[in-house]
């Protein structure tokens, strides 16, 4: 079986990993510019369906003209179904009567209101925190685990490469321009846990592997190898899990739509790290402790 130089090309893809984050990341803030959805900003949120043959997006903007500030109207799901989000304000209740009312008026009884959200400015501020929260914990508790584990060295590896993962997936989720929300971060905490399960599975071959080869080979090569011995494991599991991911990115609908794109991007890149960038960041640990002592 051949045997690919995963660890040798290492820079590469440290080369690769750089300039895919930082690149993401600079056109997403500076050119398309972060967006942020209700769960974050606050606001009011109204899912219709108006049952009229020539409606569209800035037919159902104008009628807001002047009546609610700051709308925005987004065509989903099926031709004449709209999301209308109107931004934070003091009295969410009030807007969103005041949307439907709108709509009624207009389009008499042929609307449907399919759902209403509203989320006050403060509580989509603790919202957005929690959220931010909950990444740093959960990376926390991987690196406790990992020391725990295996090695320090090897927590150290894990879960720079899953800061990576988490950067890459929404550098990406920003460039296309799409929109943070709860099940957003819900999706990136489930990439973290598809990631480290991964990366595990070659850490723990790495370790077998050294307890009986170390003395005689050098650890890049160990490392090397076991990274070969799991590929196949690694590459048939993402395959499986991407086209179940992908079935539910094509055919989910709008609602969820958002969350199998995070997964999408995020269980490849994490998938990219797993072989890439997790191991090879453990040989550079290690070369680097060594060179010290």
């Amino acid at each position: 079986m051949r045997k690919f130089d995963f660890i040798g090309k290492r820079h590469f893809a440290y080369l690769f990993s750089a300039l895919l984050i930082f690149g993401s990341w600079l056109y997403g803030v500076f050119v398309v510019k972060p967006k942020f959805g209700i769960d974050f900003t606050g606001g009011v949120l109204v899912q219709v369906r108006v049952n009229e043959k020539v409606v569209n997006t800035e037919t159902i903007r104008k009628l807001f003209e002047g009546k609610v500030e700051g709308v925005l109207v987004q065509n989903v799901e099926g031709e004449n179904e709209f999301l209308i989000r109107a931004p934070a304000v003091n009295n969410p209740n009030k807007t969103a009567d005041l949307i439907r009312d709108v709509l009624r008026k207009e389009f008499d009884g042929k609307v449907e209101i399919r759902k209403v959200e509203m989320i006050g400015p403060t509580i989509g501020k603790e919202l957005r925190e929690k959220g931010i929260m909950a990444i740093i914990y959960a990376l926390i508790g991987i690196l406790i685990y990992v020391a725990w584990r295996f090695e320090p060295v090897f927590a150290f590896g894990a879960v720079l490469a899953l800061v990576h993962d988490a950067l890459a997936t929404t550098g990406v989720f920003m460039a296309v321009g799409r929109e943070f929300s709860l099940p957003v971060i819900a999706a990136l905490l489930t990439v973290i846990g598809y990631s480290i399960n991964d990366t595990i599975v070659v850490y723990d071959r790495i370790r077998e592997n050294m307890k009986v080869l170390l003395r005689s080979r050098p650890f890049e090569e160990i490392v090397n190898d076991s990274i070969n011995q799991t590929l196949s494991r690694t590459v048939i599991t993402s395959l499986t899990t991407l086209f179940v991911v992908l079935c539910l990115y094509l055919f989910g609908g709008g609602v969820i739509n958002d969350f199998a794109f995070v997964l999408l991007v995020g269980i490849t890149v994490g998938t990219y790290s797993s072989i890439f960038i997790a191991s090879a960041l453990v040989v550079d640990w290690y070369k680097y402790v060594k060179k010290e002592k």
